[in-house]
């Protein structure tokens, strides 16, 4: 780095990483001095030095100002994220993989972060990552409970034990660099491929424990990710019934679906987790709505009714269930709301109230058929983000 006032240049003239400070972010020392440079004059000389080692936690700034009327260099002051945290805090930050650290220390800052510490210092290695990715990337100051984030994350690797098209991977486990996501199988052109998420989907579409605006939450004593997956009303289809013989995630096909389409269609037409989780949800809310319109995913499993608005809900939560990375799309202004899954690229699905058919990567159909102009989507921090 240089920086050039008149005849002054500013140089970083040594960085090193400091390895046994390990409250900090990747901490870095950085020895600085300051000389002015030459412009064809004799006789340089030092107006001002700074000799400092430091900690500087990746993602923030230290600064040192210079200046030209006094020739003087004036240090900044450097604060670290984990300041004033316990150190029961700083440990289960320590714990984290280093790229959600600094999210994690910001959240800590706003909550009352103890108990959140505990189950990040008492967690199994392999699910460190998604319990502190869970909090971390939660509304700031606005966590789920304990309980909610720790069966969240327990329920991935549970579910993940009777699905043959897909699978968590763990790369680097115990490292600082340790990271999660899932292994994949689809059809395309008759071939077989396998395929991983992208971290970032992974993490956001398929462990962030928010569906779309509901407060994460144990329902009938189950958090959804167990519920929707483990559980089905008598006369109702068990979505983990369901998927078991499934070996692929989607067979990269464009389709509508017609209604009250049965089983046997599905196996000979598209046996893909795609389809198996679009019928379990028809056959589970096949009614029309009527009463308290419940957002909560449980519920609406329970109830048996609703219209776009729980069925968004409920398949959001049902394909994150199944890790298939998931988002909500509405548009709220033009009263229809449905949601796309992550392969490759976004694509289109919906199912149409009281088991009426749906539709797979036909986003078309909204711009041209229905005329929906404005799309959005609900991100888990709690943003709206626009959708093309």
């Amino acid at each position: 780095m240089e920086v050039i006032d008149g005849l002054i240049a500013a140089r970083i003239r040594k960085i090193f990483v400091c390895s046994t400070l390990v409250f900090i972010l990747l901490p870095v020392s950085v020895n600085m001095s300051f000389y002015s440079i030459s412009h064809g004059f004799s006789g340089d000389r030092i107006v001002d030095e700074c000799s400092l080692d430091m900690e500087i936690p990746c993602g923030s700034d230290y600064y040192v100002k210079f200046s030209s009327r006094n020739l003087t260099l004036d240090e900044g002051k450097f604060v670290p994220c984990t300041s004033n945290l316990s150190e029961k805090a700083k440990n289960a930050i320590v714990r984290a993989p280093a790229w959600i650290q600094r999210d994690l220390a910001r959240q800590f800052h706003a909550i009352k972060c103890d108990a959140y510490a505990d189950l990040i210092l008492n967690a199994d290695e392999k699910i460190v990552d998604e319990i502190a990715f869970s909090i971390a990337s939660s509304p700031i100051g606005d966590v789920p409970p304990t309980d909610v984030i720790a069966d969240n994350a327990i329920a991935l690797y549970e579910n993940d034990k009777h699905i043959g098209y897909a699978d968590v991977v763990d790369y680097n486990i115990s490292e600082k660099t340790h990271y999660s996501t899932v292994r994949y199988q689809v059809v395309e052109n008759g071939l077989t491929k396998t395929v991983e998420y992208p971290p970032y989907i992974y993490y956001w579409y398929v462990v962030h424990p928010r569906v779309t605006s509901e407060n994460p939450a144990q329902v009938y004593g189950r958090f959804w990710r167990d519920y929707l997956f483990n559980h089905n009303d008598i006369g109702y289809p068990l979505l983990k019934e369901k998927l078991s013989q499934i070996n692929f995630l989607w067979d990269c096909q464009s389709y509508y679906q017609p209604p009250y389409r049965t089983w046997k269609w599905n196996i000979a037409n598209h046996p893909t987790a795609i389809e198996a989780i679009s019928y379990w949800i028809g056959k589970t809310v096949p009614k029309q709505a009527y009463g308290d319109r419940p957002v909560q995913p449980n519920v609406i499993a329970h109830e048996h009714n609703g219209w776009c608005g729980e069925l968004q809900k409920i398949a959001v939560a049902a394909l994150r269930t199944s890790l298939i990375p998931s988002v909500g799309i509405c548009d709220h202004g033009e009263d229809h709301v449905w949601r796309e899954f992550f392969e490759r690229g976004w694509h289109e699905n919906d199912n149409w109230w009281a088991d009426g058919g749906g539709a797979v990567d036909k986003p078309d159909v909204y711009a041209y058929k229905w005329r929906k102009t404005y799309l959005h989507s609900l991100h888990g921090e709690g943003m709206i983000l626009s959708t093309m």
